[in-house]
């Protein structure tokens, strides 16, 4: 496969580097700025926060390792995320001198870490993978400035679902994990209790991962995409989310129908995240065809 493009001449890529005064990421920061990257230096997680959210453009990739002083690598990654500068969709990558564990892969997914640089690194290699991320994260802004991402009540529309299953689904193959779709919609009877549909959709969002994309695929039906979740965690989740929906929901409980797709690992299973969504509903459909006690179904193709 021919290596991509470089990041267009007009535009400076934007990368943010914390780390304190580690070898490798010194190493980056060289290869970075051969390459013409705009690179900004924290020493800790606090001043990487603060470069964040008051920088002037927005990083195109974020890279930490753990030396970092005064915060848990991992945490420094959520709080990132919770900066609407950085949100879910900026490439976060980790640098790491040994080969993570499954479980550290499984921790740094669901911190929402895109994938782990191993060093020693080969110079042009890890130059033509910040190219590749700083064009991927060019598309998809171009993708949200062209169509709506979100909806009115904060959750993906099936467009901006589309574009962050694209992106879980990448982050799980680089950390050799499962990714899952549940879709799940409320029961509803002549739209006498179609206020359930909301009530869904507000449990949706409050208990949600932070490592999942939660949107709708249709009227009354909603999806979440699961990065490092399996078909028997698929289950779980939607077993968990019933009785969430039906202790919000009181003595009205309404009655659920889910479907789901999954893969073990990404990285061996070829998946096209739309065609995964696709497969989701599709399952949902046939479960709302069946009665209660098979009110969630995989997809079987």
């Amino acid at each position: 496969m021919p290596p991509p493009p470089p990041p267009p001449a007009d535009r400076t890529p934007q990368l943010l580097v914390a780390s304190h005064h580690a070898a490798p990421a010194e190493q980056l920061v060289q290869v970075a700025e051969r390459r013409g990257y705009a690179v900004r230096r924290a020493f800790t997680a606090t001043q990487a926060l603060a470069l964040s959210h008051e920088a002037p453009a927005p990083a195109d990739v974020i890279v930490l390792d753990d030396s970092l002083p005064d915060m848990y690598v991992l945490d420094a990654s959520r709080a990132l995320r919770d900066d609407p500068q950085v949100g879910p969709s900026t490439p976060l990558l980790l640098i790491t001198t040994r080969q993570p564990t499954p479980k550290e892969h499984h921790m740094a997914l669901r911190a929402g870490v895109w994938e782990c640089l191993l060093h020693p690194f080969h110079a042009e290699e890890v130059g033509s993978r910040l190219d590749t991320y700083v064009l991927l994260k060019l598309d998809g802004d171009r993708a949200r400035r062209s169509d709506p991402v979100l909806d009115d009540a904060g959750l993906y529309t099936l467009q901006g679902l589309a574009l962050r299953a694209h992106e879980l689904t990448l982050q799980a193959f680089h950390h050799a994990e499962p990714v899952a779709c549940l879709a799940l919609a409320p029961v509803t009877i002549d739209e006498r209790n179609a206020g359930v549909v909301d009530l869904v959709a507000h449990v949706l969002r409050t208990t949600g991962r932070r490592s999942d994309a939660i949107g709708r695929v249709g009227p009354g039906e909603f999806a979440v995409v699961a990065p490092g979740t399996d078909r028997v965690g698929a289950v779980l989740f939607a077993e968990r989310l019933a009785r969430a929906i039906s202790a919000a929901a009181g003595e009205e409980r309404p009655s659920l129908r889910a479907g789901y797709d999954a893969v073990a690992n990404a990285r061996y299973t070829a998946v096209e995240p739309k065609n995964m969504l696709a497969r989701a509903t599709s399952a949902l459909r046939a479960a709302k065809g069946m009665g209660a006690p098979n009110w969630i179904q995989a997809f079987r193709g």
